[in-house]
């Protein structure tokens, strides 16, 4: 059961209610709560499993057609009180605070380690990539329509999430070049989605060499990798130069890791050899390449963003 760590009372669940008015009165929310007090626990662990709603709670509580219908309506509800429209008209939010609020709650594992500490966090992402990484896969719809099924919407789902960002299916369709494609399919802005840490050190380095003219955050720039055999994205380019920000676990960083660990299902040595194909693509167009990780940054921010100034600008 969840203690608070400002004033020491116990509870299921400690609610905002709690913090603005039975504790020190230093917090308004949980949220507030979590920042100052990272990876405490504000909901008993038991009580998150019997409240969480999904299909399956919902089915098991009020049968399968009851169920149903409550879950439709659950995801209708949720659909309109997550969209911008309704939090711009309730709290008069900017898109850039709406923005800021999704990422927030996104799941990455600096997200995680905020909310549960590092190791807690690190446990608890590894499980979430392992979940993930199940549920998308063809053992999860046998699992859950059968082996004919199963395999039928497998099938069916695949074609249709990876034929619009297919460059190979885009490039055929429209009969135009493989890298037209992929340059397509960037402008379509759809890796909004980068860590808060990235976002920073890319807005760091804009204030210093000024706006860039591809980012991971704005007009990203990608190429097609024939030895991945698959389009590769970039974190920065600029003139001739490509900066790669890398994090330390999704990039499996050598201090961290060794060759024969694995990281979601992958071999830390086959990450690093499709890592060196993408730099090496890079080298072969003529671009210079800098590669910063993630702990890097994180241990010394400005001296990081000094290096890659001069890399740029070639002072």
């Amino acid at each position: 059961m969840p203690i608070c760590k400002e004033c020491g009372v116990s509870a299921p669940r400690l609610q905002w209610t709690h913090f603005k008015y039975k504790c020190t009165g230093k917090f308004e929310n949980g949220k507030e709560y979590q920042d100052a007090y990272p990876g405490s626990e504000v909901v008993d662990e038991d009580l998150k499993k019997k409240s969480k709603v999904t299909l399956e709670t919902l089915t098991n509580k009020y049968g399968e057609e009851e169920g149903s219908l409550r879950w439709d309506s659950y995801r209708e509800k949720q659909s309109k009180t997550n969209s911008f429209e309704y939090k711009q008209e309730k709290y008069g939010w900017t898109r850039e605070q709406f923005d800021e609020y999704n990422l927030s709650r996104s799941a990455t594992l600096e997200n995680m380690i905020k909310r549960h500490g590092e190791e807690l966090g690190l446990i608890k992402w590894n499980e979430y990539c392992d979940r993930q990484k199940y549920t998308k896969s063809k053992d999860y719809l046998v699992d859950k329509y059968g082996k004919v099924e199963g395999t039928k919407k497998y099938l069916e789902i695949n074609k249709k999430k990876s034929d619009p960002h297919n460059p190979k299916s885009l490039a055929e369709k429209l009969g135009i070049s493989i890298d037209d494609a992929v340059e397509i399919i960037c402008s379509r802005g759809n890796y909004k989605y980068t860590s808060l840490l990235e976002q920073e050190f890319i807005k760091m380095v804009e204030n210093e060499v000024g706006p860039l003219d591809h980012s991971s955050l704005k007009n990203p720039f990608g190429k097609w990798c024939h030895k991945l055999d698959r389009y590769v994205v970039y974190d920065i380019k600029h003139q001739d130069c490509i900066v790669e920000f890398n994090g330390d676990y999704w990039h499996a960083n050598p201090k961290f890791y060794s060759e024969s660990d694995k990281i979601r299902g992958s071999v830390v040595k086959d990450i690093w050899i499709g890592e060196e194909h993408k730099i090496n693509l890079a080298k072969q167009l003529g671009y210079r390449v800098l590669v910063v990780w993630e702990n890097e940054f994180l241990d010394n921010k400005i001296e990081v963003i000094k290096k890659v100034k001069k890399w740029i600008l070639k002072e």
